[in-house]
């Protein structure tokens, strides 16, 4: 057990202090610590049934495959005191708090907060996978999350295994895919991108995807049960063909009022993971493919007019809107809709990126704005701004063709069609 001034020596050299307790777990205790530079770092000191050589080799080995991305709260050093051993990781700010507590409603964040996290988990876990790595024991115990931007921190990475080692551990039982339940099979990639799903619906709607009618009927929830919902009989709560899983009014509460309110293209990648992918594992959705959804749900995002309320507009539905908290109707702004299912909200702070406007393109890719909803300098009216590098090619309704360089603008009249080169896009009211 730590105690705090101990002094550790680390694999790379360094002195490190140990500081106050901050939580204790299954595996170990994290404590605060210092560098001999001054700086803050945190430590993860394993309980004596964990101070083995195989978990030791799997950090050692961590620590030289360095983080695959900033959102991983990663082992950076391996520290020792005696025969024992723990490590060094970036010490968590204060403004990220545990999922629990948003989903608790101890904290409160927005609809665009929730979806930002949703992104970044599924861009830390494409990362992780991209290195060969996979998480093993995702769960709604080791995200953490920054109420205000939306930003997340993975924790407890010393979970992470490779097909070259075998894992630590099997899973959190309420997270696990259905196959490691059953015991068929051990963590890997693909059950992986199951624990994920389970956790984005978690994040999302605010309940499980599989505890409806079935898990309300069992008064004793032990091991027999839980293997039975999550294992040897999963049926997804909005499964389309089987409704004897639905959740139970008065006991599932959130689930019901967030899957209506989310757009189509989200819903149907859930209803895929939870149906053809409960059974078949390369059913499952790619990363992509959650990415595109969930830029998809981000674009659709419109503030209710009376109350600021954030809502979203769908492609079947796109006219007036009632918003779910004030119940007040409101039309949205216009829509810049590519094809027959890209639907992007012209909010006056919109900004469109290259995943926008082109026909395959990476929504975590990043990059500079190429084009912002922007005020006329005289005029009560709003357009659509070139910050790109490429000229564009608009068709106003009633005007001869006009190209739009970089810098000019074109208005948001609706049914003005725009070429941006790779894609055409049109204003709708």
């Amino acid at each position: 057990m730590l105690k705090p001034d101990d002094k550790l020596d680390s694999s790379m050299g360094n002195t490190v202090t140990i500081g106050k307790l901050l939580g204790t777990g299954g595996q170990g205790t994290v404590h605060e610590a210092r560098l001999a530079d001054g700086s803050q770092v945190a430590v993860k000191w394993f309980h004596p049934a964990s101070q083995r050589r195989e978990v030791r080799e799997s950090i050692t080995a961590l620590v030289e495959e360095k983080a695959p991305s900033a959102h991983f709260l990663w082992p950076d050093d391996i520290v020792t005191k005696g025969h024992e051993f723990g490590y060094v990781m970036r010490l968590r700010p204060p403004s990220f708090v545990g999922l629990p507590m948003v989903l608790g409603r101890k904290v409160g964040i927005r609809f665009s907060e929730l979806v930002q996290a949703a992104s970044q988990t599924v861009s830390a876990f494409k990362a992780l996978q991209a290195k060969g790595l996979f998480y093993c024991d995702i769960s709604d115990g080791n995200l953490f999350i920054d109420p205000k931007t939306g930003e997340v921190l993975i924790c407890d990475n010393d979970n992470v295994a490779s097909s070259r080692a075998k894992p630590q551990v099997l899973g959190t039982a309420r997270f696990m895919a259905p196959e490691i339940v059953r015991q068929e099979k051990k963590p890997s990639a693909l059950t992986d991108s199951f624990s994920m799903a389970v956790l984005l619906f978690l994040l999302l709607m605010n309940d499980h995807p599989l505890q409806g009618k079935a898990e309300a009927q069992i008064h004793v929830f032990d091991e027999a049960a839980m293997r039975r919902i999550y294992g040897t009989h999963p049926v997804f709560i909005f499964d389309p063909s089987d409704s004897s899983n639905r959740p139970v009014p008065g006991v599932h509460l959130n689930a019901p009022v967030f899957w209506k309110l989310y757009p189509e293209v989200l819903r149907t990648v859930f209803v895929r993971v939870f149906t053809e992918g409960i059974n078949d594992p390369g059913r499952r959705p790619s990363f992509g493919e959650w990415q595109s959804a969930l830029t998809a749900v981000a674009d659709a995002m419109v503030e209710c007019a009376s109350c600021k309320g954030q809502n979203f507009v769908c492609v079947t539905r796109p006219h007036e809107i009632v918003c779910w908290r004030c119940r007040q109707r409101f039309r949205s702004p216009v829509r810049l809709v590519i094809g027959r299912s890209r639907l992007i909200v012209l909010n006056r702070t919109t900004k469109l990126y290259a995943h926008h406007l082109t026909k395959i393109g990476d929504p975590a890719a990043g990059g500079p704005a190429c084009a912002e909803v922007t005020q006329h300098p005289t005029k009560s009216i709003l357009g659509l701004r070139n910050t790109s590098r490429t000229q564009w090619l608009a068709q106003v309704p009633g005007k001869a063709h006009q190209t739009v360089a970089p810098g000019q603008s074109v208005s948001l009249t609706p049914g003005t069609k725009i070429h941006f080169g790779e894609v055409e896009g049109t204003i709708e009211a």
